[in-house]
């Protein structure tokens, strides 16, 4: 029996590398804004701060296109400012405001 299982190891190994590489072909033609990373834009000094037990999300507008940005923009500052939050949890709270575009482009940031 151990002879067989070291005949088939090739075949199988073979199916296996069959199989990556047909779901490496099926990831190259998924749109991009439809595929997540755990990328973020913003630096480690941002990241490390850490969030307030006191910061509430509540339900803001979503920024879309079309949408008055600076009016956007205004609303959060208020909000997060009423809040408390420090510029760094300011700057990684946006995002959250993001309707679906936005956040793909949001994404796409280096």
């Amino acid at each position: 029996m151990a002879a067989s299982s070291v005949q088939d190891t090739p075949d199988e190994l073979r199916l296996m590398k069959q199989r990556l590489a047909e779901l490496e072909a099926k990831q190259k033609n998924t749109p991009e804004e439809y595929t997540t990373d755990k990328h973020s834009p913003f630096t480690e000094d941002i990241l490390a701060k850490p969030l307030s037990e006191k910061l509430k999300m509540t339900q803001l507008t979503s920024y879309e296109d079309g949408n008055d940005p600076v009016g956007h923009l205004d609303r959060y500052t208020s909000w997060i400012e009423l809040q408390g939050a420090s510029d760094a949890i300011m700057c990684r709270a946006f995002s959250l405001t993001f309707g679906n575009r936005a956040m793909r482009w949001f994404k796409k940031l280096p």
